[in-house]
């Protein structure tokens, strides 16, 4: 009672794929980058008692806070990368194609 898909089916699955696959490739190239870029500018646009108060709390912090404090950061980083790669992707042509007039 084994049903057989439909290329149909098979080549949306393949094309969907090959989008999640290039999304991925694309926020493993930009990572790096947002790593260095993010700080930066948050600390150009941030208000400078909080970033006293964050470096505060990291030389007051033991190890497992620190290693916390670092994780925060590595999620806060990738979910931009993701968001803006994702963002990037749903304002090109590939997303949604516009007919050219001849």
């Amino acid at each position: 009672m084994e049903k057989k898909l439909s290329s149909k089916y098979i080549h949306m699955y393949m094309s969907i794929s090959r989008v999640f696959i290039r999304l991925t490739g694309n926020v493993l190239k930009l990572f790096p980058f947002a790593m260095v870029i993010c700080p930066v500018v948050w600390f150009y646009l941030c208000p400078e008692h909080i970033i006293s108060d964050i470096v505060n709390d990291w030389q007051d912090a033991d190890t497992l806070e620190k290693i916390l404090l670092v994780k925060l950061y590595l999620k806060t980083v990738l979910i931009l990368t993701v968001v803006s790669v994702v963002v990037l992707y749903l304002s090109s042509d590939k997303f949604m194609p516009v007919k050219r007039r001849k």
